[in-house]
């Protein structure tokens, strides 16, 4: 996705069932796509940290962010921005042959963390661990059609420095 337009919001939320289920409805009755959520445990009791990215232009993310903030257990919104920040995320993929994963090893950016986990029965299985701008470098090199078997990203996650 492309970075300018890539928002990116991080909510402190209550831990409770049916918080996910009201974000994620606010979100599509504003007629908000969320490109990747990530939910996780804090390091707070019964506090969990989602984070949401969308690509929308600033204005609208202040809109929906007004909007989460309304809800009672949404303890904060933050709208995150690149220099006051650390984003990294997870992508396994299977590719065809050793030569490709060669090719993503050569193609890996210095901060991006890359490691052979299976290359059982001849499937190839990679980890890719970094930021959200690295992981697209290295999968736009990628002809997905041709030498990728299969992909799962985890969705990013974001700690404000």
């Amino acid at each position: 996705m492309p970075d300018e337009k890539k928002q990116i919001l991080i909510l402190w939320v209550e831990n409770k069932p049916g918080v996910l289920m009201k974000i994620s409805s606010l979100c599509r009755r504003r007629r908000f796509n969320i490109d990747s959520l990530t939910v996780g445990a804090s390091h707070l009791p019964n506090i969990s940290q989602i984070t949401l990215v969308f690509q929308e232009d600033k204005s609208k993310l202040k809109n929906i962010s007004n909007h989460l903030n309304k809800l009672i257990e949404v303890i904060s919104v933050q709208a995150m921005e690149k220099e006051n920040m650390v984003d990294r995320e997870l992508v396994l993929v299977i590719v065809k042959n050793a030569k490709i994963a060669a090719k993503i090893f050569k193609k890996n950016a210095n901060n991006l963390s890359v490691r052979m986990v299976n290359n059982k029965k001849g499937k190839f299985v990679l980890e890719m661990v970094g930021s959200g701008a690295e992981i697209e470098t290295v999968l736009n090199s990628l002809d997905i059609k041709k030498e990728v078997i299969k992909l799962v990203r985890s969705g990013l996650v974001a700690i404000k420095l």
